[in-house]
């Protein structure tokens, strides 16, 4: 029997008992391994097809419904579930959007996204197993909208828009290029039902845009005829066209002029935005300004608005409306009149001399309604300067009214996080 050393496959070995131990520690290894192999193979995604519906029987009865998700029909449940533990709620192997968008990749890739699609709330609308209704939905689709969106702000009178009976008609679900969530440019989708030859006739030989049909017509429903909405302009109310428009005969022209000073010809009172440090009216010199949030025709929303003030001030300033419909829990928080949309109540329409707006400055627009916090209130005002910044301290230097991670709108966490931004604690 050789004693002494050896070399074998690189390895040195000093005896053969040495060698006797090493066969039977690789031994060893090489059956671990194979149990490792045959309890991964008797746990795949085969098997797990049966185990699954074995212990979940309410999602096996979902099988016989009309539509069944793809994985669910394969019984690949390992594809959204993770069969021992997870950070998501069921055991899903990703958070809902990043699980979705995996196969769904068309859904997210557009400027204008449906507010759960941002959120990644893709089970609002969708069952994620089975449905009796087209794309998995939970509901049929006109009625699935008004889970979010109110009846009674679609269905202001009796006289109803056809499409309204289904609102894919004009919207896409998901997303879209155009606002309003459209599946097409404003000017040519009521062009698509309406012949165009029949409605300049009807509006006296006027070349009419189609992106200015909704400055008389509801998209939806009216209490009136041809639903036309419910308040008018006085110069339209009285047949004065001429006030504002070139007459051609009895043919309606051009406007008189382009920007805001038609508007100020009978509004003088405006002008006075002018004068504001901050002024709404200025932003679009060289066009008439006005027209951004007022119609010159007819409105259901007095004086002359085009929507409600939320969906006016959410046409331009995204990073709000995305901050207060967002459920993310840094903006779980949101003051109460912020969320109704009544951005009125806080800020000016056409211009202030006070910042964002405001009706009477960043502490007294609080205040007027926080009246207890006006007499008691951590340091505020000129001698409370904010150490971060050098300037001085107010109640958003702490709140967020639009939306923010603490209660009372508070913007870090009241317990500490919030009072060591200012006083530093050393070690």
């Amino acid at each position: 029997m050789l004693r002494g050393k050896m070399k074998i496959l690189g390895v040195r070995i000093i005896d053969h008992r040495l060698w006797a131990m090493g066969r039977h520690l690789l031994s060893s290894i090489f059956y671990c391994l194979l149990s490792i192999c045959i309890f991964c193979f008797i746990s795949s995604s085969a098997q797990a097809k049966v185990n699954c519906l074995k212990c979940h029987p309410q999602v096996r009865n979902q099988l016989s419904r009309g539509n069944v998700h793809k994985p669910l029909r394969k019984r690949n449940c390992t594809i959204c579930h993770s069969t021992h533990a997870s950070d998501q709620p069921h055991l899903l192997v990703k958070p809902t959007k990043e699980l979705c968008l995996s196969c769904h990749k068309k859904a997210f890739k557009v400027k204008y996204p449906h507010m759960p699609v941002m959120e990644g709330d893709c089970d609002k609308c969708h069952a994620p197993h089975a449905s009796p209704y087209t794309a998995l939905l939970k509901k049929q689709e006109r009625e699935i909208c008004f889970d979010c969106h109110q009846k009674e702000k679609i269905f202001l009178g009796k006289k109803l828009h056809n499409p309204v009976k289904k609102c894919l008609s004009c919207h896409k679900a998901h997303g879209s290029n155009y606002p309003g969530l459209l599946n097409k440019p404003l000017k040519g989708l009521c062009f698509t039902c309406h012949q165009k030859t029949k409605i300049i006739v009807q509006h006296k030989g006027s070349a009419l845009k189609g992106n200015f049909c909704l400055s008389c017509h509801n998209a939806h429903s009216s209490k009136k005829s041809h639903l036309l909405r419910t308040y008018a302009h006085s110069p339209y109310a009285k047949g004065q066209c001429q006030s504002c428009h070139l007459m051609q005969g009895k043919k309606v022209g051009k406007v008189k002029s382009d920007n805001r000073l038609l508007c100020l010809t009978c509004h003088p009172q405006v002008e006075n935005a002018d004068h504001f440090i901050y002024s709404h009216i200025q932003l679009t010199p060289g066009s008439n300004v006005c027209l951004d949030c007022h119609t010159p025709h007819l409105s259901d929303i007095k004086p002359s608005l085009k929507g409600s003030p939320k969906q006016i001030c959410f046409s331009c300033h995204r990073d709000t409306k995305n901050r207060l419909l967002s459920n993310s829990p840094g903006f779980k928080y949101k003051h109460p009149e912020a969320k109704k949309g009544n951005c009125l109540v806080c800020h000016q329409g056409h211009g202030s001399n006070k910042l964002f707006l405001l009706k009477e400055g960043g502490i007294n627009t609080c205040t007027s309604c926080h009246k207890r916090h006006a007499r008691f209130t951590h340091p505020i005002g000129e001698k409370a300067i904010d150490p971060r910044c050098k300037t001085k301290m107010d109640c958003v230097t702490c709140h967020h009214p639009m939306g923010a991670k603490d209660i009372y709108n508070i913007i870090f966490d009241h317990r500490e996080e919030l009072c060591i931004q200012c006083h530093k604690i050393s070690t």
